[in-house]
Formats: C-alpha cells, structure tokens, sequence
C-alpha cells in the first residue's frame, strides 16, 4: 500500500476528498493543513461587508477527511526533501510515496499586515475595516472586491474616513480596457479613493510612499499585490518559489511530486492565470495522474479553458460581470456569484 500525501485544502484537494467519500481507498491518504478549516476566498467580500457569517465562508476539512477516509494532521509543512520523499512541519516530519501540494499562494511581503494564510482572513479584515484610514496595495480582483466590500461595510456603520486603493497599473488591467473602466467608474461613483498607476516605494509606521511621491497617511494596511510562490518549493525549484510542473500537473524532475492551484507554475503555460476555476478543474486530473503513476499507467493531460467566467462583488449586493470582451455591472451580477458561490459551499457542506 502506498501513502499519497496531500499539502493543504485547496480547491483541487476538497474536489479529491468529495469524490473519496463515495470510492474505496486502494492506498493510505493523509491531508496535512494548518487549520481544520478552509476558508473559501470567493465569498471574503461577503464576509467583509457582513452580509456572510464566518461559517458560511469555511469548509470543515478534518470533517471531510474523516468522511473520506483520510487521516487529517493539522500541521504547517515548511521544508521538501525530495531526495528522501519527506516533508517537515512545525510539528513533525512525514514521509511519503507520492505527495501533492495545494496550498494557495503568498502576496508580496511588505512589514505591515496581510490576510494569507487565508484562515487568518476574518480576524484580520474585522481590524481591517474598522481602522481609521485603512489602505488597500493592489488593484486586481482581491483589492478591488476587498476595498469596495470595505467601502460598503464602513457606510453603513457610519465610518466617515474612506478606504483607499493604491495600483501600480489601471485597475483591473488583466480583464481588459473596457472591464477596467467600468470597474473604475463604479468604483468611484461608490466613493473608492484611488491611487493609480503608481508603486509603493516605502511602508512606513504611519504612511506609504509611492513613486510619484505621494504621502499616504494609513491606520491599516493589506498587501493584495498578486500571487507569489513560496519559499517551501526552493528544493524542488530552480528559479522561483512556484512549484514547477508539466502538463500533467507532475513535477519535471520528481515524478512523484505533484500540484495545483495557484502554488504551481506550469512549465508551458507560465502566464495562465492563477484562479480557483483552474484549481476545480485540476483535481480530477490530479488525482487520476497520481493514481496512474503508481499503477503504471499513462497520464492525463490537463487543458484548461481559454475563457472564464468571473463575478466580482462590488459591494451593496451588487457586481461586475466579466466573460472575455463583455462585462456588465449589477444586482443581477451579485445574484448569480451568490448563487454559484452558495452550490460550491453545499458541495461540501456535511
């Protein structure tokens, strides 16, 4: 019997977990993660605005393990030996016969507060967005959904100071000119204070410096840069902190290690975008490919679409549509995000 080990509840891992519910376990599985809980970053805006509570937001995990058949250890994995096929953890070392990480990803590291590890998220946005002059350093989908979210939040409790967004390029430049600017007029309309196409030079105590010299006086500040790697993958990868893997979501050079999510750099597609609608669809390619190697058998490829829907909350139930070329901006744009994120939590919902 082998031992497959899973590193972190991401989406492609919860989709394995669903689907070992219903099959018998040929091997022994063990998920490692730091917390019980894994905390769904698609309805944080919900959240940040009050309109979902801390439970409708999570997944209970260990829950999900122990339905599945999977022994659960809540540990942070910190070190890969790929040599001796083991992973260390703040608690301990475990070995394995094929391991896979899905652990998300770090934003850029400045001295001051951030949201990830992502079980972090409500004690940290409950600060957040009651400080007096609260500060958002980045413009795509998270800054933009967390600020107004924030925005929406602070108005109805009476917080008079505004919520500030500082991006180095228009917001929500990956989306398209025109997404942009839709997403730019809302946001001011709704009285986002932004400062664009500018970088933070300096973090200080009290303010940020940008690059055009512009004084930012803050109380609290979220880093929401875009994704990083990290530095757990620095024995496995040559040039960055992403896990590098192939195709078939297996590492180049350690057939048994591999990965999804947003932790991977796949070694041709290094610009795909990291999103949980790549993650989702990973997992049954993973799963199938782990499985396949140890019995043998050839591996799947996985293609991910060349489109994608997304629905960013705008905060006051309302939302910015977004597929390929066209977007719109509405109430019944929050409604179907409501509605796609409520089907995902069910799926999981014990």
């Amino acid at each position: 019997m082998s031992h497959i080990v899973l590193i972190g509840g991401g989406h492609a891992h919860l989709g394995i977990l669903r689907s070992l519910r219903k099959k018998n376990i040929i091997h022994k599985v063990t998920l490692i993660s730091p917390s019980p809980f894994q905390y769904y970053s698609g309805m944080f805006s919900g959240f940040t605005e009050g309109i979902y509570t801390e439970d409708d937001i999570r997944v209970n995990v260990q829950l999900l393990c122990q339905e599945a058949n999977v022994q659960f250890i809540e540990d942070t994995i910190e070190q890969i030996d790929p040599q001796t096929k083991k992973v260390m953890g703040q608690k301990g070392s475990y070995s394995f016969d094929l391991v896979s990480f899905n652990i998300g990803s770090t934003s850029k590291a400045f001295d001051t507060n951030k949201i990830k590890p992502n079980f972090h998220f409500t004690k940290e946005i409950s600060i957040f967005r009651a400080s007096e002059r609260p500060v958002i350093i980045g413009g795509g989908a998270a800054g933009i959904e967390l600020a107004l979210s924030t925005l929406a939040w602070r108005r109805r409790h009476n917080e008079e100071n505004p919520v500030i967004l500082i991006s180095s390029t228009p917001i929500l430049s990956t989306y398209g000119e025109k997404a942009s600017k839709r997403i730019t007029d809302v946001a001011r309309k709704k009285g986002l204070l932004i400062y664009e196409n500018q970088r933070v030079k300096e973090v200080a105590s009290t303010y940020i410096l940008t690059d055009k010299e512009e004084i930012i006086p803050y109380s609290h500040v979220l880093p929401l840069t875009g994704p990083t790697g990290h530095e757990l993958f620095k024995s496995c990868s040559s040039s960055h902190d992403f896990l590098p893997v192939t195709s078939y979501l297996q590492h180049p050079t350690y057939p048994y290690i591999f990965g999804a999510g947003d932790c991977i750099e796949i070694e041709d597609n290094p610009t795909l975008p990291k999103n949980g609608v790549y993650a989702v669809r990973q997992g049954s390619v993973l799963w199938d490919n782990m499985n396949h190697y140890l019995e043998n058998k050839p591996l799947n490829t996985f293609t991910p679409q060349k489109q994608f829907l997304s629905i960013l909350s705008t905060g006051d139930k309302e939302g910015l549509f977004v597929y390929g070329s066209f977007s719109f901006h509405g109430r019944i744009a929050w409604k179907l995000k409501h509605y796609i994120d409520q089907k995902f939590m069910e799926k999981h919902k014990l």
